[in-house]
């Protein structure tokens, strides 16, 4: 299904954004992932071998422009095609209101908002060119329903601006048949929590989910592949709650 696509990722390191090229790379695709720290990079590389002809590394900053202009530059020269982007690169630690920094606004304004709006206009034009694409943007639930458990205002804020940068591409592309998404998943299993919580507590936060689950990994990668293949031609602009019933309603006396 993916033969011959190139997927571009950024966050792809580690955690969601490792398995989604985990993924695409298993489905055929050529893949380009984007990190902060080449030798992340360059490990997933060598995990890979028998796969390096359609691997292409693309380190850097993902919030500065030239970043992502880089990113689609390799793509172009290594594999000649863009068909699909994953703003998946991004920040989340729970703070109250007024703990919050001048300098944890913009870390989080620079990797959620900066990062997709430079990334997508790298790729754009030559979606264009080809005739379509897909676009898909990691959000948050929390954007659509803040839980007084985990504060996190400055971060969601910034992913705000993701969840209506994808409806405003998604107009604005409509007509050159890209296609822009968000998914906005509770709270998933990932190295992410490992850091900001001991396992007890993190797990604990399955009840806040109606579904008394975590999400998993597998969940998001699932609703990325078919956001990226033909299975979705007729969905655009569309925020989808992958959050175990979280945002449909309080189940929580």
């Amino acid at each position: 299904m993916f033969a011959k696509k190139t997927v571009l990722i950024t966050g792809a390191s580690s955690g969601l954004g490792k398995a989604m090229a985990e993924h695409f790379l298993a489905k055929g695709a050529n893949v380009v992932i984007n990190g902060r720290t080449a030798s992340k990079l360059e490990k997933f590389l060598a995990e890979h071998p028998a796969d390096k002809d359609r691997i292409a590394l693309a380190p850097g900053d993902i919030s500065l422009k030239t970043t992502s202009d880089n990113m689609a530059r390799v793509a172009m020269e290594k594999f000649g095609t863009i068909d699909v982007l994953i703003n998946n690169a991004g920040i989340f630690v729970p703070k109250p209101f007024l703990d919050e920094t001048e300098e944890n606004l913009d870390r989080y304004y620079a990797s959620g908002v900066k990062g997709p709006y430079f990334a997508s206009q790298a790729v754009i034009p030559t979606m264009i060119k080809q005739g379509g694409g897909s676009i898909i943007n990691i959000g948050s639930m929390w954007v659509e329903h803040p839980l007084e458990a985990t504060p996190s205002s400055a971060s969601q804020v910034a992913k705000g601006g993701m969840h209506t940068l994808t409806r405003h591409l998604a107009i604005e592309f409509a007509k050159d048949n890209i296609r822009v998404n968000t998914i906005a998943p509770g709270v998933i299993e990932t190295p992410l929590y490992d850091e900001l919580m001991d396992k007890e507590a993190f797990r604990a936060l399955a009840n806040l989910h109606p579904l008394r689950k975590l999400g998993k990994i597998s969940d998001i990668v699932a609703w990325a592949d078919m956001l990226a293949g033909e299975g979705s031609r007729f969905v655009t602009g569309q925020t989808l709650l992958v959050d175990g019933g979280i945002t449909a309603g309080n189940h929580v006396i």
